[in-house]
């Protein structure tokens, strides 16, 4: 196992030979790579920490030396860790955050269904690898996963996806005949049906000597009668048996208490909050970015539980009234009853990040493009509260390939980029380059020529009638349309008559891009773990970037991983 190094965590930005920027990568947000590579830029909403001129570590010390409530804390972090049959590991991790000058390396994410997509993977590996990394320079650092189980959208967790046997996708959905809408989702339990969810997911992973076990630690971790949240915790707590997480689950009542009064706090000044809030976000966007959080003048910072459903409310002058609800309550009440009844409250995205750092002493949080496009506005309501921010950082992003898909892009010398799009322009390419270059090249001629000629008819036109030219444009269009579809018949014709080559790059663009996104937001970590064991894990740890790192692409399937070069 490799040591991690913590001095310059601006250094992975600049390791571009074996990832790709993000720059380089569709649809990702500029607010986010301003905060990779251009921070100057979005200095005004984040704090420095992390930074090489204002070091994580430093930092650290600072947020250690704070005073929290941590024998509390850490009594509701045993209990949660017991029920979800955490290792002897996280125990001592939760023994060292009772200490004064420990801290927390938090990152978080919904409870999915099997632990979900594989970034919530990235994710702890990365507050696991940034702990040891401040624990080899002298700071008593703890791994926390933050188990997102007051969210109450459950069609955002009951379902997991992995490749199948024959290399289509597939969804496993598991739903819940015990649930109440708008519940939170920890609150929801698991019924009988959740064997057949399982036998199916189980029938779609490749035999292997490693599916016995893989299916008798979900089986185990996802038995009737178990919480949903409890169940993600149990199985996230195998899966990093030897790393020491700690599992914290915000429901667990010892926590709502340590948070009652900043709940109540949060009530009392949530018109500061949703001011703030308002103006930060409108200045990212003066600022040419997009507020990832909806916010508005009116919103509280806290959802209210009403008959066990999470209901927003809105403020008007001093009453604050349940959304969709004739009940509302003065300032006063509803303070009172934040002291009196922490659990009838759950914070909602703008405070729980303020909750989170309230309860541990939080030197690093770890997000993904999104969360730290919130942070943006989150400054806002860490001022207002007088609370200190956390350093925050993104997680370590992966391209998993396959030795098998590795050797399909080297023979038809294709690129991680040549699915962005999809399955289509892999394999234009692939018959553009070996199966039938001659057809191909006499598409571009006949585009070239129809573009040349077009162009000399509608100077033509423009002298007699300009309308006429208009109508030459729009004859234009249409016929290259048609002979772009006329192009995309022919390529997919050309490769299935080698139905071994077009079957070898529908699987990989499957696994590589599935739906055309990146296979971390997809796959669920247990194909490939059914595919090359444990130990894949311990890979993982050793190749993940902490910092502000670029995506990387490692190959997997051989003695060792090893990365490849992105270009």
């Amino acid at each position: 196992m490799d040591y991690p190094d913590c001095s310059d965590l601006e250094a992975a930005s600049r390791r571009t030979e074996n990832a790709m920027r993000f720059t380089d990568i569709p649809r990702t947000s500029k607010l986010f790579t301003d905060f990779l590579y251009d921070y100057e830029k979005v200095s005004s909403f984040y704090s420095p920490f992390g930074r090489n001129d204002s070091p994580l570590i430093d930092h650290a010390r600072k947020v250690g030396s704070q005073r929290f409530d941590r024998e509390n804390v850490c009594d509701a972090l045993e209990r949660i860790n017991r029920r979800a049959a955490s290792s002897d590991l996280t125990f001592k991790h939760i023994e060292m955050l009772r200490r004064e000058g420990s801290v927390a390396i938090v990152t978080g994410q919904q409870a999915g269904l099997f632990t979900g997509p594989l970034y919530t993977i990235h994710k702890a590996l990365t507050v696991i690898k940034l702990a040891e990394c401040l624990r080899n320079e002298g700071v008593e650092a703890v791994p926390v996963f933050w188990i997102a189980s007051e969210d109450h959208d459950y069609e955002e967790v009951n379902h997991c996806k992995l490749v199948d046997r024959e290399g289509h996708l597939q969804t496993i959905r598991y739903e819940s005949r015990e649930r109440t809408e708008d519940a939170p989702v920890g609150r929801v339990r698991i019924c009988d049906g959740i064997s057949q969810a399982i036998d199916e997911f189980i029938s779609f992973l490749p035999p292997s000597e490693f599916i016995s076990e893989i299916e008798q630690d979900i089986r185990e971790s996802y038995s009737s009668g178990a919480g949903f949240a409890v169940a993600f915790a149990k199985l996230m707590a195998r899966v990093f048996r030897d790393y020491g997480v700690v599992l914290i689950d915000p429901l667990e009542e010892g926590l709502k208490q340590v948070a009652a009064p900043l709940y109540s706090r949060a009530i009392e000044k949530a018109d500061e909050i949703a001011l703030a809030l308002v103006e930060r976000s409108r200045a990212l966007e003066e600022a040419g970015y997009h507020a990832q959080v909806h916010v508005s003048e009116d919103m509280v910072p806290l959802f209210i539980l009403d008959d066990g459903r999470r209901v927003a409310m809105t403020r008007h002058d001093d009453r604050f009234s349940l959304k969709n609800s004739d009940r509302s309550f003065t300032k006063d009440e509803l303070v009172e009853l934040a002291l009196r009844c922490p659990n009838c409250f759950s914070p909602n995205v703008t405070l729980r990040p303020i909750v989170q750092d309230w309860l541990l002493p939080t030197a690093a949080y770890i997000g993904g493009p999104a969360e730290i496009a919130y942070f943006a506005q989150l400054r806002a309501v860490y001022e207002t509260l007088s609370r200190q921010e956390p350093c925050v950082l993104p997680r370590a992003s992966f391209t998993l390939i396959e030795g098998r898909h590795q050797k399909t892009m080297k023979k038809h010398k294709l690129e991680l980029r040549d699915f962005f799009d999809g399955l289509h322009p892999a394999i234009t390419k692939v018959v553009e380059q070996s199966l039938d270059r001659g057809s191909s090249r006499m598409f571009d001629e006949t585009e070239r020529t129809l573009k040349s000629q077009f162009d000399k008819l509608e100077k033509s036109l423009l002298r007699a009638d300009r309308t006429l030219a208009d109508a030459s444009k729009s004859a234009r269009e249409k016929m290259l349309y048609q002979l772009e579809h006329l192009r995309t018949r022919f390529v997919h014709a050309s490769a299935r008559r080698d139905q071994e080559v077009f079957r070898q790059v529908e699987r990989a663009c499957t696994t590589l891009m599935p739906e055309k996104n990146f296979q971390e937001r997809e796959l669920n970590i247990f194909y490939f773990l059914s595919r090359y064991g444990p130990g894949l894990i311990g890979e993982l740890y050793d190749a993940a970037e902490i910092g502000f790192s670029n995506h990387k692409l490692l190959h997997i399937g051989g003695v060792a991983s090893q990365v490849i070069n992105a270009r």
